[in-house]
């Protein structure tokens, strides 16, 4: 009897996984570690553990560290691989060294490899006591500069499946477009796209209709029409910290985010200059 209890309990051990204390233990689904060990037959060291709904598998391959994402069904969707800083693709290198970001301090550098969608390089740099992770495309876009705070950032770049009238729209109204990820946010779905060699947040609503396209522009880049229009309406004197164009159904607009002292204001201007 006690034997019994005892094969049962280690058996159950097996099936429940330790992890971090960020995570949860998770029960491993027979077709999760199926479709697991199918990509990954020479897989060393796999620990498994739960997150944001996944079924995640720590392991290591060839003595590099990866961690791969599975859904409960066995359906793959990330793997995230620590690779080299040399091991970048040579237009990630250039544009990274050419950054802003290129004296700091290098921690760790992963590619994700995903689903249906664009593989991404993740570059955790720091200085002092900042730390941020630059996510890059394969031809050396840098599409986010993000603070880290100790989460995992690569939770965002999980990929979602889009509704077929959105990648539709996207491919006719940007042909040849690359959807990098989406997120649905308080109703709205917003798709990063990079567009040749420019990266775009396309919105829709909860109908999958368009709202908008947002492009951030630099100020060299702004139209003389549109910087006379701001630097003669009421608030001249305030600073430029950001700029982005939008195409929307009812017109396109430049909207200029300005400040001075703890005041913040956001002037929308149309691209012949008329302040909205």
């Amino acid at each position: 009897m006690k034997l019994g209890w005892l094969l049962m309990t280690l058996a159950s051990a097996v099936a429940m996984v330790s992890c971090d204390k960020d995570d949860d233990a998770v029960q491993v689904p027979a077709q999760v570690e199926t479709a697991f060990y199918a990509m990954y037959p020479n897989a060393t060291d796999v620990r498994w553990s739960g997150r944001s709904g996944y079924v995640v598998a720590d392991f290591r391959e060839s003595g590099v560290a990866n961690s791969a994402w599975f859904d409960r069904s066995g359906g793959w969707h990330m793997t995230d691989t620590d690779i080299p800083y040399q091991a970048l693709p040579e237009a990630v290198k250039s544009s990274f060294e050419a950054s802003e970001y290129a004296t700091w301090r290098i921690e760790e550098v992963e590619k994700v490899t995903r689903a249906q969608i664009e593989t991404l390089y993740v570059i955790e740099v720091e200085q002092r006591e900042a730390e941020m992770e630059l996510v890059y495309s394969e031809d050396g876009v840098l599409l986010n500069a993000v603070a880290d705070d100790g989460d995992n950032y690569n939770d965002d770049l999980l990929p979602q499946q889009l509704p077929a009238e959105v990648t539709a729209f996207i491919e006719q109204r940007y042909p040849g477009a690359r959807i990098l990820e989406a997120e649905r946010e308080r109703g709205v779905l917003e798709v990063d796209i990079i567009d040749g060699r420019t990266a775009r947040e396309v919105a829709f609503d909860n109908a999958n209709a368009w709202l908008y396209t947002k492009t951030e522009v630099r100020r060299n880049d702004l139209p003389d029409v549109v910087l006379q229009a701001w630097q003669q309406s009421e608030y001249a004197s305030y600073e430029l910290d950001d700029i982005s164009f939008y195409e929307a159904p009812t017109g396109d607009y430049y909207e200029l985010e300005l400040e001075r002292g703890d005041r913040e204001v956001k002037l929308r201007i149309a691209a012949d200059g008329t302040l909205l």
